[in-house]
């Protein structure tokens, strides 16, 4: 049977790893929870290492958490029906649109509430964002919202253009910011300076008053976004799809003639991005998938049997999708000698980075 296979220690040592190094770096670490659905096994774990506010995307998923001792940023624009469980469930939210923001401003002032707010700017990725020229004018009417608090700006990196953040990104944003502060008469509480691809500008640049980092596929995955190359010190595949072999035969391709021995694992289109896959472990080839069944190739390896496990690690995209499927269950571990190693004090660590 195919299930997710979430090993927390893992998670628990990048989450742990990446805190202290945000911290060096005078940072706020935000760890994005939107990959993994919410998971509450995972949220609890943050917890427990004292990590007590996250960011998702989905209302429903925040809404699964009833920890009073967690806190959650929205970082998905709320269409209107979903405005009144956002103030009640969500401390802070990413808003982009005035008639949005005076709908919330409505809904926090029946209940007597204020709500937080960052003002998402659209620097370069072109996905969602005030216009840099508009902001002033936002802010502005903001400032006179009685149920709004307007906490800070955020910016954001590679959701929709692949366009990593660059050293001149960091000075300009910074002077963006200090021209807005200087106009407004006003400092910011936080500015949330982009995801895991502004990494590599933290350690290599002062980000100024970028204060805030909302990070994901870096936690999760381990990796190093705008290069999709391996953090040495985190862990990668923490999180990884395993499979079943329900069928093996030997076939032929139907372009060229040749022979060769496919087998049938149990999982499709439905529940991961097949082409966001790789074999973990395996030398076999993913060949294509239907809704329900993925072929492979393998690679004339006879010593595969029906019901033998093979394993894939996840692409971003893969790692979501699985991890939102219903059906598919999961299976959490923790792993001692992992446990042991994320206390001890991460210098030696950070040294590596």
């Amino acid at each position: 049977m195919a299930k997710i296979k979430v090993n927390l220690s893992k998670i628990k040592y990048n989450a742990m790893t990446l805190s202290a190094l945000l911290n060096q770096h005078h940072i706020d670490f935000t760890p994005v929870i939107k990959c993994v659905a919410g998971d509450e096994k995972i949220v609890e774990m943050f917890k427990n290492i004292g990590i007590t506010h996250v960011a998702d995307a989905r209302i429903s998923n925040i809404q699964k958490s009833t920890d009073k001792a967690m806190s959650y940023t929205l970082i998905r624009n709320s269409n209107r029906n979903e405005l009144e469980s956002l103030v009640h469930y969500v401390d802070t939210s990413v808003q982009t649109e005035l008639a949005t923001i005076r709908q919330i401003n409505e809904i926090a002032s029946n209940y007597d509430v204020k709500h937080n707010i960052l003002l998402m700017v659209d620097w370069k990725d072109a996905r969602e964002g005030v216009l840099t020229y508009d902001v002033i004018d936002y802010i502005k009417e903001i400032i006179n919202m009685h149920h709004i608090y307007l906490k800070g700006l955020a910016f954001n990196f590679m959701c929709f253009n692949a366009i990593a953040p660059t050293e001149e990104d960091v000075k300009l944003i910074n002077q963006f910011i200090t021209s807005i502060e200087e106009v407004m008469h006003m400092q910011f509480d936080v500015i949330s300076g982009g995801n895991s691809s502004m990494l590599l500008q933290m350690l290599y640049n002062d980000l100024g008053k970028i204060n805030e980092l909302r990070i994901g596929e870096t936690l999760f995955r381990g990796i190093e976004t705008t290069t999709n190359h391996s953090f040495d010190t985190l862990y990668q595949n923490a999180i990884i799809l395993e499979t079943e072999i329900v069928e093996i035969k030997p076939r032929i391709n139907v372009n060229d003639g040749q022979h060769y021995l496919q087998a049938i694992v149990d999982i499709g289109n439905l529940d991961t991005d097949v082409n966001d896959i790789q074999p973990l472990h395996h030398q076999v080839k993913v060949l294509g998938a239907t809704s329900d069944h993925l072929m492979i190739d393998l690679l004339n390896n006879e010593h595969y049997h029906i019901g033998d496990r093979i394993q894939f690690s996840l692409g971003y995209k893969a790692l979501a999708q699985s991890m939102f499927v219903p059906n598919l269950p999961k299976d959490y571990k923790r792993d001692d000698i992992i446990e042991k190693m994320c206390y001890p004090q991460i210098k030696g660590i950070l040294n590596k980075i």
